[in-house]
């Protein structure tokens, strides 16, 4: 029997590149990594510069700013690759394409990101700036580090507040951001919510009810704004103002009702994921599996000394001393924490129990940590 021709037992073969990527783009990320190990020429395709911001990316590490009186300018913006390895970031940090980026790295404040995208706060210099108010005014802008696209957005209120920011590639080029109106006593009376397709904002009153107080802690996930609240829950309300409602969160008993402040939300394969912290003993990650019945699942429980002593990062007095969780990764099941005195940042594999330091980011390092995936679309050119 004569033997069958290399391109009849691998079709995929007798493809052209181009074909490939357009193909692998369609794709998940996790899908796309794993064909790296189909063969050398499947590798080296993917791996391709001209190819890699054509298909789908991942995590690749954390924008972060740090403020030191001893140096000058005193305030810095950095950004630390997920390997942890020396050399040039793979994302320049100064944002030096944004309007209001100087020197002076207050000027641009990081303040959420989502799929890509970051959203700062601009403060204003120059004319804009009224000579009675030394506070000078800000506008929200959207901005693609890879790409240096950016929109301004339009005055919203003025005021400082809390704003996250929505996007998702994946359903739509166009991108949200959702600032929460507070009022005296520090609840939600309402949102703003501006849409990038429509250009303007717009005002929802709070229908999640009385004494709504949010915590640090956001999501964006299927079409939906997630976050914590100090009530044992997170609200949750659509880029249209027109669903509103609260999924309880796993409580530890009395102890978590205490320590509800231990409790971040993120995200993870496309699933809602909460970590509690309210017991200082270990930390329990869980899962939402369905939304219709707010039913959690226990993911993973792991014990504080082990997590932190893996690495010498725990001393008998250190318990104080805190940790942040910073990122769930997208597709597996890794977590990113800031931890101790100079802010280590680290990395949990659940799957195998193994701790990774990556870096230590310094003292004077300070949140929000920001994951980044890289975006390479340039649709914001379209929003100027």
């Amino acid at each position: 029997m004569e033997a069958e021709e290399p391109a009849k037992r691998n079709p995929a073969a007798s493809l052209p590149d181009e074909i490939l990527v357009e193909i692998l783009r369609r794709l998940p990320v996790r899908s796309v990594c794993r064909f790296k190990c189909v063969s050398r020429s499947w590798r080296d395709l993917i791996s391709d510069p001209a190819h890699r911001k054509k298909l789908p990316q991942t995590l690749t590490g954390f924008f972060y700013s740090s403020y030191n009186e001893e140096r000058f300018p005193s305030s810095a913006r950095h950004f630390t690759n997920i390997t942890g390895k020396g050399g040039a970031p793979l994302i320049v940090p100064s944002l030096s394409f944004l309007p209001a980026a100087t020197d002076n790295a207050d000027d641009v404040e990081l303040m959420d990101s989502c799929n890509g995208l970051l959203l700062c706060h601009c403060r204003c210099f120059g004319p804009c700036l009224d000579e009675d108010n030394w506070n000078p005014p800000f506008h929200y802008v959207v901005c693609n580090p890879a790409t240096n696209k950016w929109v301004m957005l339009p005055d919203g209120s003025g005021e400082d507040r809390i704003a996250c920011l929505a996007f998702d590639p994946a359903v739509s080029s166009h991108f949200y951001v959702v600032e929460y109106v507070l009022d005296e006593d520090s609840c939600v009376a309402g949102v703003e919510i501006y849409s990038s397709k429509t250009a303007a904002w717009s005002f929802k009153e709070n229908e999640w009810g009385s004494d709504i107080m949010l915590h640090d802690s956001s999501v964006f996930l299927n079409g939906f704004m997630h976050m914590v609240t100090f009530a044992d829950g997170v609200a949750v309300v659509d880029m249209e103002g027109k669903i509103w409602r609260t999924i309880p969160v796993p409580s530890n008993g009395e102890l978590g009702r205490i320590h509800r402040s231990k409790g971040w939300i993120h995200q993870s394969q496309g699933r809602l994921c909460f970590l509690d912290g309210s017991d200082r003993s270990k930390l329990s990650v869980w899962t939402l599996e369905d939304h219709a019945s707010n039913e959690w699942t226990l993911k993973h429980s792991v014990g504080m000394m082990f997590l932190f002593r893996q690495k010498n990062l725990l001393a008998p007095f250190e318990f104080d001393l805190g940790y942040t969780l910073v990122a769930f990764h997208p597709e597996c099941n890794l977590i990113y924490f800031v931890y101790g005195l100079d802010k280590t940042l680290m990395a949990y594999d659940m799957d195998r129990k193994e701790v990774r330091v990556i870096r230590n980011l310094g003292y004077d390092c300070s949140k929000p940590y920001l994951p980044y995936v890289p975006w390479f679309s340039e649709a914001l050119a379209d929003e100027q």
